[in-house]
Formats: structure tokens, C-alpha cells, sequence
């Protein structure tokens, strides 16, 4: 009797349980739960099951109309329990939903499947008292609705755990990361922002549940930010023992490059299109990006760090981003040692082009080399070798293209070098032949297309970038500079007067240079028979006189206070990293201090080195105000300078990122002890630019006094 009781009481409970099910469905959005009742959402997946199996169940026996002989009591009793279990089962995952993050267009079907699901339990119990439910075909279309219902809705919850792909049929692998495109044609997102997120954020941040409503599958979800809007930037820089730092510290962790690009990245506005090759080969983004390797996210061996294989005279890299294929070029061939070349035995199936032009092989290096199984091209030209050398070539399968100029040419040998070798491409020069000596062999090889002459593709390299080799760029009486690069025989041209080095007329580097005065160094590598370096520059400035104190009127932003007055005489450049604490930093207002020196001191040149990053809103210096004082109370105006000109030029070449000194010069000069300085921002952005309108940082780093 008791037990009958039990069964009456959840027959009776959900009118009150499921009516509360209906509300919390159509008010869900307006519901706001504490922690308590979050936690109880928690439980959603751990009972749904049982509902689930229940009701599939159930679905399946109606449709087979199958009755249990005189147990109506039974089959009740069930129909009573289910639906308890689908009216709690679905509650809780309102209140799931409402503690998470969870895509909307799924979690809104799920929801209201869950209350389809519910109600149609709860039908079963209604019919099945009033004995409607004795007729069979109200039975089975109960039946199959139900087991749809299930199937559907359910689905909808798996892909809110699991993605959309969740038991999706199955598709070809889409890997966001490989491209085969070459480095030279990626943009900055793809060569490294886009892998960066896919290794470490993505897995909290790309799929269906989208935790702090922040998702990074592509820039517009980036740019709108989470629930509290973009602090993407903000949480990858809190300590790791921050409870909002990012990634969590259970997950695996930013390095300092993948760090620094993002953070760079975002800087410059985040350019999804913005090309690798269009950024200042001296830019730290470009430097960072172009040398980063996207992790591998597949089954195979993960690739090899070339860098151990790489020297002066060996270059060794993969043929394009996210490959495994290695291309190979020696050079310097004086200074060639065969052990180069075993060094590369490590990665030896992986190698598909080596160029070994000019450089002395011997027999010894052609063994080696017909070991690279999968070489597919390969330069031989001026080796000095025999075709008898290179016999051993024929255990390559796989070469198709093969350069021998400078061998000498014995129709005869060449015929049984081809009949052995199998390549589809062959280019052959020295003196006195030519094209009509090859012409029998040419017809015999149809398959085959030789080449003969010495315009050779792989004959021009360029060479490496100088050094310039001295940290500090401040000059306080004399500074010396050395320029360095490591292949001899190479012409080291420089400027001072802020000209490019060119090949005839450039003075040539010869001895350390003496440097007094503020000066560009600029400086390129020249060689006959390579293509020359990129210009490499570095600014010095000089600085003779330094104030006994800095006093800051103007108060910077506290996230770049730097170390206070201190930081623009400590001789230490920020470089273009505005968030490493060498910055002084302003927005809103001007940027005002006062300089006072032990003696009256006459001041004759100023220089500001200050930043522009005008994807981050920082913009030059408009003006500069100095004024001078005996007391250090009463100031009088001894100069104005204007760079207002300076930001309309940027209408046409939006996206700078640089630092650039502000020089003011001091007519008629009189010694002062105090100097106060007024550095204006720009108050308001220019329509061009996404910020318009609203006021501009301005960054200063040093003050160079003269």
C-alpha cells in the first residue's frame, strides 16, 4: 500500500514540477542563479542518462505495440517514474545553462527538446490513466514521436558537450594550421597568430561551449572580446597564479615569442590580411613571426628543430610552412667539411632539394648524399666531379632534376648515366658544347628535358644581413661602432646621412667608426656574384648633459608609469614592446616635467625619442613647449616646436609602428636651472583611423640633452 502511495505522490507532484519547467523555459534569460544552484546544474549530465534509456526504451515498446499480460499496474508505474526523471533531469539543465557558456542557437533547441521530451512523459501518464492509451495506434505514434523526439534533442545536447561535429557522418580532416603556401605569401595571422590560438586557447575558445562567452575562431569574435568585452590581451599577461590568467595553469602555456606576438599583433590592430612581407624587416613582429613554426597537431614524428643543422655555410629549412620536406643549400665551399653533410643523415628523409654548387665533393660526400631517399632535386654544378662520382645516384627513386654543369661531357658516359638514373630534368654546360652535341641523346630520351647552358636557377643567394656590432645607441663623448659579417670576401658599405648604401658610391667599412654627433647608421653587405643584403640601421644619440632631478607634473597612466622621472634620463630605449616598463605613458592629458639641474646649465638641443603605434592609438608628439626658470617657480617660454603635419602624412601609410626622435633646437640660449617641458598628444583621432575622435597616447622613453 505504501508503495502504491509513493507512486501516487509523483503522479500528483508533477502538476506542480513540470507547470515551474514551463516557466523556467520561457524566463530562462532572466534568471540569474548564485553558486549553490550552479552546482546543482552540474549534476544535468551525470542522470540524464537514465531518462534517456528509459524513454528509448519505452519509445520502442509501444512501437511494437507489445502489452505485458495483466500488468497495466506495471507498465503505469514506469511511465510515472520516467517522467519524474525527465521533468528533474530537465531542470537541471536549465540551470546548467544558465552557469556556462554555451553556443545559443544549440542550447536553445536543447531546451526546449528537453521540454518536449518532459511533456511528452508526462502524456504518456495522462493517457495511460484515462485508458486512451489502450488504442494501438495512438500507441505507436506516440511510439515514433517519442524515439524521434529523443534522438534529435539529445543529439542537440551531445553537441553542446561535444561539438557540432558530434556524431556528424565523417568529413575530410580540416586543418586550419598547414598551408601550402610559402612563408613569403602568409599573413602575419596566418603564419603565427592562427596557430597560436589553435595550440592554446581554442580548446576553450573555438568550440560550442565558449567559456566567458569568448571565442577565437576568427577576428570579429576576437575584436568583440567576452562577456567583459576584449581583455584578451589583459589575462595572457596576468601571473600564472592569477585566477583569470590565460590559458588556466593546469593547460599548457604561452611561450615568451607566442606571447609577444599576440600581444604585438593585437597592438597593431589585429590585421587578419596584414601580409608577412609588407611588415619592416627590422619590425620584432615581423623578426618573431617569420622565424615561428606552427605546432604539429597530427599523428606523425613531430619535426625536427632545424636550427642544430643550420651554420655560416649550411642553409637548412623546410620547403614551406608546415611541411616536412627540407630544402638544403651549401655555400662557401672553402670552408666545406664532409661532416656538414653526415650531420644530416638525421633528417635524411626528409630532404628534397640540396644544392651543393661549387662546393669540392669527393666521392665519399656522393655516398651520403645517395642515401637522402626522397631527394628529388639536386645541384652538382662546378663540383668537379666524373659521371663514374656519381654513379651511385641511381639508388634515388625519386630524383627528377639534376644540374652538372662544369662535368665533363662524354656522350657515351652520359648515355649510361641517364640509363641508370632516371630524372626528368637535366641541365648541362661546359666549354665548347652546346645544344646540337646533346641532340641524339635527345631524341633517344624524349621523357627528358635537358638544358644546356650556364644560366643556372640556383646560382644567385643572397647574402645574410651585417652586424652591427654595439648594444648601446647613446653617446655621451664618443662612441665606436663596429660593423661585422661572417664571409670573407664580402663588401661592408654604410651612410651617415641617412641615404641608402648602394655599391658605387657608399664610403666602404673598413675600421671601427668614431661616433660624436646624433646619426643613422645604415648599412648593407655587397658581394659579386650574390645578391646583397637587406639595409640593416641602428639611430645613436648623443646626450651630454643629464639633470640633477625630473619632476613629473603630469602624472603618466599607472600601467606605464616606467620608474617615474627617472626613465627618460636612464639611457635605456624602450624599442617598440610599450608595456616593458621603459615607457612613460600618457593619454587625455599632455605630458608635463621639470628638469632642474645642481647649476645654472645652457641647454642648446632637446631630443624626445618617443613611440608611434598608431594601431594602438599612439600617436607622435604634436608640440612642444620649453620654458625656462631661475627659482623654479616663475617660468618664462624660450621655445615652441610643431609636428602637427607629422600626423597628416599617416593618412596615406596608416599602420606605423616605430620609434622617432623630436628635435628642438633653442635659439639664443641663456643658462637656467629649471626647464619645464609641455609634450602635447593629439586630442582627437583622425576620421581615417578606427579611433576616431578620441584622444591619442603619446609614449617617451628618453630626453637626449645637448
Amino acid at each position: 500500500m505504501k508503495k502504491i502511495t509513493s507512486l501516487l505522490f509523483i503522479e500528483n507532484i508533477l502538476w506542480v514540477i513540470n507547470p515551474y519547467l514551463i516557466l523556467l523555459c520561457v524566463f530562462s534569460n532572466d534568471i540569474i542563479v548564485g553558486p549553490w544552484i550552479s552546482w546543482l546544474g552540474q549534476w544535468h549530465p551525470v542522470v540524464l542518462h537514465f531518462p534517456i534509456v528509459i524513454g528509448l526504451m519505452i519509445s520502442i515498446y509501444l512501437l511494437a505495440n507489445y502489452k505485458l499480460a495483466n500488468k497495466e499496474a506495471i507498465e503505469k508505474n514506469v511511465f510515472r517514474i520516467h517522467a519524474l526523471l525527465t521533468s528533474i533531469v530537465a531542470i537541471l539543465g536549465i540551470l546548467i545553462s544558465l552557469g556556462g557558456s554555451y553556443d545559443k542557437s544549440i542550447i536553445i533547441s536543447h531546451k526546449w527538446g528537453g521540454l518536449a521530451i518532459t511533456l511528452i512523459a508526462w502524456i504518456l501518464v495522462l493517457t495511460h490513466k484515462n485508458n486512451i492509451f489502450k488504442n494501438v495506434l495512438l500507441r505507436k505514434s506516440i511510439g515514433l514521436i517519442y524515439l524521434l523526439v529523443i534522438l534529435f534533442f539529445t543529439h542537440k545536447g551531445g553537441q553542446l558537450t561535444h561539438g557540432k561535429e558530434a556524431l556528424s557522418l565523417p568529413n575530410k580532416v580540416k586543418n586550419q594550421i598547414i598551408t601550402n603556401k610559402p612563408d613569403s605569401l602568409l599573413t602575419v595571422y596566418e603564419k603565427a597568430v592562427n596557430p597560436i590560438l589553435l595550440d592554446k586557447c581554442i580548446s576553450c575558445h573555438g568550440g560550442e561551449r565558449i567559456k566567458g562567452s569568448l571565442q577565437l575562431t576568427s577576428i570579429e569574435f576576437i575584436k568583440k572580446g567576452g562577456r567583459h568585452g576584449n581583455e584578451l590581451l589583459n589575462r595572457i599577461h596576468l601571473p600564472l597564479e592569477e585566477e583569470k590568467h590565460m590559458p588556466p595553469n593546469d593547460k599548457k602555456q604561452l611561450t615568451k615569442e607566442e606571447l609577444a606576438i599576440l600581444t604585438k599583433w593585437m597592438q597593431l590592430g589585429g590585421d587578419l590580411n596584414k601580409a608577412l612581407n609588407k611588415l619592416n624587416k627590422n619590425d620584432s613582429l615581423y623578426i618573431l613571426a617569420s622565424q615561428y613554426i606552427a605546432p604539429r597537431n597530427d599523428k606523425f614524428k613531430e619535426q625536427p628543430d632545424l636550427s642544430a643543422y643550420n651554420s655560416n655555410y649550411v642553409l637548412v629549412q623546410y620547403k614551406f610552412h608546415g611541411s616536412d620536406k627540407i630544402n638544403v643549400s651549401f655555400f662557401q665551399g672553402s670552408f666545406y667539411k664532409t661532416e656538414f653533410l653526415q650531420k644530416l643523415m638525421e633528417v635524411k628523409d626528409q630532404i628534397v632539394s640540396l644544392n651543393m654548387q661549387s662546393i669540392p665533393l669527393q666521392k665519399k660526400d656522393m655516398e651520403i648524399i645517395s642515401q637522402f631517399n626522397n631527394l628529388e632535386k639536386l645541384n652538382l654544378n662546378y663540383t668537379k666531379l666524373t659521371f663514374q662520382d656519381i654513379a651511385s645516384l641511381k639508388v634515388l627513386k625519386k630524383l627528377n632534376s639534376i644540374s652538372l654543369a662544369g662535368i665533363i661531357i662524354d656522350n657515351n658516359k652520359l648515355d649510361q648515366f641517364l640509363q641508370e638514373v632516371k630524372v626528368k630534368k637535366i641541365q648541362l654546360w661546359t666549354n665548347g658544347f652546346n645544344q646540337k652535341d646533346i641532340a641524339p641523346l635527345s631524341v633517344k630520351y624524349a621523357n627528358i628535358s635537358f638544358s644546356v647552358g650556364d644560366n643556372l636557377e640556383d646560382s644567385i643567394m643572397k647574402l645574410n644581413n651585417p652586424i652591427i656590432d654595439q648594444d648601446s645607441t647613446i653617446i655621451t663623448d664618443r662612441i665606436s661602432v663596429k660593423l661585422k659579417h661572417f664571409l670573407k670576401g664580402v663588401t661592408i658599405k654604410y651612410t651617415l646621412d641617412d641615404s641608402e648604401p648602394d655599391s658605387l658610391t657608399s664610403p666602404v667599412y673598413s675600421k671601427p667608426l668614431l661616433l660624436t654627433k646624433n646619426v643613422t647608421l645604415k648599412t648593407k653587405v655587397f658581394k659579386s656574384g650574390w645578391l646583397a643584403s637587406d639595409v640593416i640601421q641602428k639611430s645613436f644619440y648623443k646626450s651630454e648633459l643629464r639633470p640633477d632631478t625630473v619632476i613629473l607634473i603630469t602624472k603618466p597612466d599607472p600601467k606605464y608609469m616606467g620608474t617615474g622621472g627617472n626613465t627618460i634620463i636612464d639611457h635605456k630605449l624602450g624599442e617598440l614592446n610599450f608595456g616593458n616598463g621603459n615607457w612613460l605613458g600618457y593619454a587625455k592629458a599632455d605630458m608635463v616635467f621639470v628638469m632642474k639641474f645642481k647649476k645654472a646649465t645652457i641647454l642648446n638641443e632637446i631630443i624626445f625619442n618617443a613611440l608611434i603605434n598608431t594601431g594602438s592609438y599612439i600617436f607622435p608628439i604634436q608640440t612642444i613647449k620649453v620654458e625656462a626658470s631661475e627659482d623654479g617657480k616663475q617660468f618664462h617660454a624660450i621655445q615652441n616646436a610643431d609636428y602637427t603635419a607629422i600626423t597628416k602624412s599617416y593618412k596615406k601609410e596608416p599602420n606605423i609602428n616605430q620609434a622617432q626622435a623630436f628635435k628642438v633646437n633653442i635659439v639664443k640660449a641663456k643658462a637656467s636651472q629649471y626647464y619645464k617641458f609641455t609634450i602635447g598628444n593629439l586630442k582627437k583621432i583622425p576620421s581615417w583611423h578606427p579611433g576616431k575622435g578620441t584622444p591619442a597616447w603619446i609614449f617617451v622613453d628618453e630626453v637626449f640633452l645637448n
